[in-house]
This record gives C-alpha cells, sequence and structure tokens, in this order.
C-alpha cells in the first residue's frame, strides 16, 4: 500500500462558481473525499474505525489556491498521512493541473474519538505501525494552530442548521461551515476577488436546528477572521480566516 494516494477529478458545471472557477469549497470536498478513500484504503477508513468504536473527527484545515481549476479541467489531487502532533493526526494534500502544476495544496488535522467514552486518543495508541504509512512532507511550514481572533467581532450573520446542512453522522458537513463564513463577507464589492486562503478550526459540532450565530472582524491586512457560535449557549463552534486577493 503506497502512502501516497492519488485521484483525478474532471471539474463539472456544478463544481462552479459565477466566475467559471472551481469554488473553494468544491476543493475542500475534493480534498475530504480523497482523505476517506486513502484511509479506507489504509484499514482506517470510516467503517474500520467504526469496527473499533472509534472515528476520525476534522479538527482543523487550511487550504491555499494559488490559482482555481475551471470548467471540464482534468486535475489531480494527492495526498498523504504527514505525521502526529500531540492529539492530532496530520494529513496533507497537493492540487495539480494537467501540466503537473501544483495549483493548490491543504493540510488538515484529525482527532480519533472513543465513540463509547468520548474520549480523546492519541493516534499511536490505536494506529499499528503509524510511522510506517507517514510520508514526512508537509506543505506548510506552519503547524496549524488554534485560530487567535485579533480584534473584536460583530455580528454579521445567523443561520439555523437545516437538513441539507447534515453529513453522515448527522452534524453539519465540515464545508457548509465555509459556506457560512464565505457568504457572510462576500458583496458586490469584493465579489471578483479569489479566495486566496482559508484556515478553519472545528471546536464543537453543530446539529439539526441549531441556531448558530456568525460574527466577523477585518484585520487592517485586509484577512478576515470568523467566529460561529450556537445561540442557546454561546458555545463557539468554529473560528476561521480567510483571505481575498
Amino acid at each position: 500500500m503506497a502512502n501516497i494516494f492519488t485521484k483525478e477529478f474532471l471539474i463539472s458545471s456544478y463544481d462552479l462558481n459565477p466566475k467559471g472557477q472551481a469554488r473553494l469549497t468544491t476543493m475542500a470536498n475534493f480534498f475530504q473525499e480523497v482523505a476517506y478513500h486513502h484511509a479506507s484504503e489504509l484499514g482506517l477508513g470510516y467503517d474500520d474505525m467504526k469496527s473499533r468504536k472509534t472515528t476520525w473527527v476534522l479538527s482543523r484545515m487550511r487550504i491555499h489556491m494559488k490559482r482555481y481549476p475551471v470548467w471540464n479541467d482534468r486535475i489531480k489531487l494527492e495526498t498523504w498521512p504527514s505525521g502526529a502532533e500531540r492529539l492530532f493526526a496530520l494529513r496533507d494534500f497537493r492540487v495539480l493541473d494537467s501540466k503537473g502544476e501544483v495549483i493548490g495544496m491543504a493540510s488538515t488535522a484529525w482527532l480519533i474519538i472513543d465513540l463509547d467514552t468520548h474520549r480523546l486518543i492519541r493516534p499511536k495508541e490505536i494506529l499499528d505501525q503509524f510511522q510506517m504509512i507517514v510520508h514526512d512532507v508537509k506543505m506548510f511550514e506552519k503547524s496549524l494552530d488554534k485560530i487567535a481572533i485579533p480584534g473584536e467581532t460583530e455580528r454579521l450573520n445567523q443561520h439555523t442548521v437545516a437538513f441539507s446542512d447534515l453529513d453522515i453522522v448527522g452534524h453539519v458537513n465540515n464545508v457548509k461551515y465555509m459556506e457560512w463564513c464565505i457568504d457572510a463577507t462576500t458583496s458586490a464589492v469584493n465579489a471578483e476577488q479569489e479566495i486566496r486562503e482559508l484556515e478553519i478550526n472545528f471546536n464543537h459540532e453543530a446539529l439539526f436546528g441549531d441556531r448558530i450565530g456568525i460574527s466577523g472582524y477585518k484585520h487592517a491586512s485586509g484577512e478576515h477572521y470568523f467566529l460561529a457560535t450556537r445561540e442557546e449557549d454561546g458555545l463557539e463552534i468554529i473560528s476561521a480566516r480567510l483571505k481575498r486577493e
């Protein structure tokens, strides 16, 4: 079993934004899809983990796109486990165009949770020969740290979790949170700007019917920061950072 997994994608019409480019959230869906397939190939997929009464939870993600593919482009995604830090199992990705040029990259940090006790499990406690599947190449020099909001946020939007937001385990799909942040700060003024980078921390789960308040802070650098909190109890669901160019 190779420690680098490769899958090709064809960019379809439903993947596109109004500029005719693949959405950043399209790319995020691709990253999670190839992560699932590679984990299954390694014997660490959804069903494999469930048989051990454990599951993967995506905790942190950073995406940087140098250029977005367009309709009918064929792209190649590569992914590999890139190590472990404390409780996190790390996985990196790169996106290549038809000429083999890297046009995007991502890094993710995953937690393993015991389904019975909800205890966090260190990757090396459960994954036999973990180091043997690691390809020690990281797409970013800096680790995926906790996102700190550098100023006071203001209310941007409110969303009630709908059925269409939910994933296979009944929680809000990770990409939906990204959509909420992007929508909260996209206007006629900046709609033509490309989202160059998005970094997000998934801190707690949101469920069907939850009312989520989205607040934001725009830094002097132009970067947008976000907090999404559950209105019933103020629990922080996600924090995020978005950069446009």
